[in-house]
């Protein structure tokens, strides 16, 4: 009877084992699959999120540049109407479309003739020259109007321009200005498919690209080699009329390989994501062998345990099943029991195991799911009843530990809780839940701790930031520093200054001079912009070269600075500074391709504070009123601003 049990035991644990074999490998079949149309969704998603996002910016900022180009136009159109007299004069012209950041300003009569402005080789051209200038023709007819022209070439020299017109409140002319669309430009350049997919980062045997479907070409991939090939040459047809339906999928070839893809159309453009078949199905082989050698391990196991199972008392298997139920309550997730006196005791103990086993596999699959993703995440849980800390597979490289110290903290819950009160007396101020860890050479380490207690258990992640915190230090630093000078930008500068006025006990006794390179322009047009950008950081040097109590310095435009001198304790104090930068500035200089010397030297006004009070817009407008006198009658010096000057 023995033999006979055991031998239908064996057939159907052998049958058993082919046939869940079989259903195994279909099940990571179709996960596998799932799994890529999965990623690729996401993936589509994130691209139309992108192309959507960059639109609305691009939209906005067409608006912002619209509004702030009108208002420059009014100001020229101002300046035009009560300065008359330099309406003739070049120099006078192009020092105003300097003064109010414009490209090109031109004068046209209420003929819609262009007399004067600061390109004369434009003069004598009319609104009816070209296509170009016919779109400011509705002026002449209607003297309320003013109009933004979308950036277009312009008819003189074909040269792309944007250019803003608006009626002089007397009603004697058109002022117009013309601005080169460099930003603008740059903004469209982030919606180009091809810079976008440059941005992407993908795995190996992944693949996204997006097909026009007018050419049927490759406009943008992560793969170099795919761009403006034929979608034909894959195996795709993108006259097909489903693929503007819904997504699709379906196999294509490219590199000699199989691809599985997934492709979604958005406006004119088909996004896909596809991924070799080695790629998508890389786990199944390995995966299989090890439920087929567990299956039949287990097998083996299962029979033995239960031939043991008939000659063993079933009291026995009681104490036993009662003794391992006892262990795991306590809390040791380790043991497994292993009673095996009948075929109910070993299904019992089977489902108990189970039940341990399912608990653990919770931190494996969150391990998995972490680690195909490549997020730098790991979780952990334990509770007062059990010693052992289950955590997944990162937190030892999040937390910088090796395996040995690991392994040992993670085998006691004390000494775990410890070591994470260790990191978290060492908190990075700016940013909330986030602490510090140093590494060998002085190198930084960041990593974020979020817990939660309930009752007797506690539920913590932990979050690699290193990577996320010196981006965006990279990020801030790019955009507080002009990458040419060195110096703070416009915006860095009114930020910190600002917050300057705000503390007048750092401020003591200040100074804010505001100054222009003299020789930029004739440098520039005598050995071109390389050698007028070396003038640019050598008056940078001179701004920062001389020891002062405090300073904050920085380039406003193309050849303005601004100096704001701090913490003296007199204006004595501050007027060594100046002859300190008299003193350098003189002996500075640029010798030229040709030999040439062309001193560096700047020319601006400056007050003192708190002599003067105010915002800091309203300082430096004094400061500009006295650098503005003092450019009227010479070069390289420095005039204190003086009541008198409000009259400018």
């Amino acid at each position: 009877m023995k033999k006979a049990i055991t031998l239908r035991l064996c057939i159907v644990i052998v049958v058993s084992m082919a046939a869940t074999a079989v259903l195994s490998y279909y099940i990571q079949i179709k996960s596998a699959r799932e799994a890529m149309e999965t990623n690729a969704e996401l993936r589509i998603n994130q691209v139309k999120e992108i192309l959507e996002k960059n639109s609305a910016e691009i939209e906005k900022l067409k608006q912002n540049l619209e509004e702030d180009y009108f208002v420059r136009a009014k100001a020229a159109a101002y300046i035009i109407q009560n300065q008359p007299e330099v309406i003739d004069d070049l120099k006078e012209l192009r020092k105003i479309a300097s003064l109010l950041q414009v490209d090109e300003l031109h004068l046209f009569d209420t003929k819609g003739k262009l007399f004067s402005g600061s390109v004369p080789k434009y003069y004598n051209y009319t609104f009816e020259s070209g296509e170009q200038m016919k779109f400011f023709l509705p002026m002449l007819k209607d003297k309320s109007m003013q109009l933004c022209q979308e950036v277009t070439p312009n008819t003189a020299e074909n040269k792309l321009m944007q250019y803003i017109a608006v009626w002089r409140e007397d009603q004697k002319g058109i002022v117009q200005i013309g601005m080169e669309p460099i930003r603008l430009l740059e903004a469209m350049k982030k919606n180009e498919l091809s810079h976008i997919f440059d941005l992407m980062t993908t795995e190996d045997g992944i693949t996204i690209f997006a097909v026009d479907l007018d050419t049927g070409k490759i406009s943008g991939s992560t793969d170099k080699q795919l761009l403006n090939k034929k979608a034909a040459d894959l195996g795709l047809d993108v006259s097909a009329p489903e693929l503007g339906k819904e997504r699709q999928s379906g196999k294509i070839t490219f590199g000699g390989k199989d691809n599985y893809c997934v492709m979604e159309a958005t406006d004119n453009v088909l996004v896909c994501v596809s991924g070799t078949h080695e790629k998508i199905y890389e786990n199944v082989p390995s995966n299989m062998a090890l439920i087929i050698f567990s299956l039949a391990l287990l097998a083996i196991v299962v029979i033995l345990l239960l031939l043991r199972i008939l000659d063993n008392m079933i009291i026995n298997g009681i104490y036993g099943i009662i003794a391992g139920t006892k262990k795991i309550a306590a809390g040791d997730l380790d043991y497994r029991v292993e009673i095996d006196h009948s075929p109910e005791f070993a299904m019992l103990s089977s489902n108990l195991n189970h039940m341990v086993e399912s608990l653990l596999e919770t931190t494996s699959k969150l391990s998995l799911v972490f680690q195909s993703v490549d997020i730098p995440v790991a979780v952990y849980e334990y509770n007062q009843d059990m010693e052992r800390v289950l955590a997944t597979s990162k937190i030892g490289e999040i937390l910088l530990m090796p395996e040995e110290e690991l392994r040992q903290i993670l085998s006691s819950r004390k000494r775990f809780a410890e070591k994470i009160a260790e990191i978290c007396t060492h908190p990075y101020e700016l940013e909330k839940d986030v602490y510090l860890i140093d590494q060998d050479e002085g190198r930084k380490h960041y990593v974020k701790i979020k817990f939660y207690q309930e009752e007797r258990k506690t539920l913590g992640i932990v979050v690699d930031m290193t990577a996320e915190i010196i981006e965006k230090r990279k990020i801030e630093r790019e955009r507080d520093v002009d990458l040419l000078t060195g110096l703070y930008t416009r915006r860095a500068f009114f930020s910190k200054f600002d917050a300057l006025l705000q503390e007048p006990e750092e401020l003591k006794t200040a100074m804010v001079l505001m100054a222009d390179l003299d020789n930029l322009k004739y440098t520039n047009d005598h050995w071109g912009h390389d050698y007028g950008d070396k003038m640019l950081k050598a008056a940078a040097d001179l701004l920062q070269g001389c020891d002062c109590p405090h300073n904050l310095a920085a380039r406003l435009s193309g050849d303005e600075f601004v100096l704001v001198i701090y913490g003296a304790k007199s204006q004595q104090e501050i007027e060594d500074c100046l002859d300190c930068l008299y003193s350098h500035m003189k002996k500075s200089d640029l010798v030229m391709p040709d030999g040439e010397h062309v001193a560096v030297s700047l020319s601006g006004g400056y007050l003192y504070y708190p002599e003067h009070t105010g915002t800091s817009q309203e300082l430096l407008k004094l400061a500009d009123k006295a650098m503005y006198k003092v450019k009227k009658s010479t070069k390289g010096k420095f005039g204190r601003y003086r009541a008198e000057d409000d009259k400018i």
